[in-house]
């Protein structure tokens, strides 16, 4: 089974606000990590490129990997980022991905965990995929969150569910330390994380 979202959430996640509040979390991790430009960099699951656009602009980053499961999203980023120097999108599972060991100094997750059947097994992927001295940033909404308030207008697989105290312990279980969480408007959990 893939990660899947409903029409509706499809529609919002890929609205002008939602990419206005892409740059200002963008922004918050770079304030947060002091990541550098010049980096090279991964957005996993980059939907329609919206986050990938922000990365691009904030960060500045040598290259750009971005990839989605879905092909349509994989299409519409590719329009959306068609004029972004250094920027390489793919359709891709966030559970195997088509990147070598050590290939990025920072991984972007935001909101993309909680739609993978068996999620965990994407952890370790990002920590391959990172060097030592790496950063993950990740954004995610809580379990508590997605089963309360507007989130419930939203389809989500419950086994796909996760509190902030379990994301966190299977950070660590696949070999990065967790520096630092907060909440963020839409997001339960937000922070990053290193590889040593």
């Amino acid at each position: 089974m893939n990660a899947t979202m409903g029409r509706l959430e499809t529609l919002i996640v890929n609205s002008p606000m939602r990419g206005a509040l892409a740059r200002r979390e963008i922004e918050r991790f770079r304030r947060m990590t002091g990541l550098p430009a010049g980096a090279r960099v991964l957005d996993a699951g980059c939907g329609a490129g919206l986050t990938t656009r922000a990365i691009a602009r904030v960060l500045r980053p040598a290259h750009l990997a971005a990839f989605d499961i879905d092909p349509g999203q994989v299409q519409r980023a590719k329009k959306r980022l068609w004029d972004a120097p250094n920027v390489e999108v793919r359709q891709a599972s966030a559970k195997a991905m088509p990147y070598a060991d050590g290939e990025f100094d920072a991984v972007f997750e935001l909101g993309i965990l909680h739609h993978i059947p068996s999620w965990r097994e994407a952890l370790p992927e990002i920590a391959r995929v990172l060097r030592p001295g790496g950063v993950f940033c990740f954004a995610e909404p809580t379990k508590t969150r997605l089963t309360r308030g507007v989130y419930r207008i939203f389809p989500h697989e419950v086994e796909n569910m996760f509190e902030a105290d379990e994301l966190r312990a299977e950070i660590t279980r696949a070999g990065m330390t967790v520096r630092q969480t907060t909440h963020m408007l839409l997001w339960n959990v937000f922070g990053y994380a290193t590889k040593p």
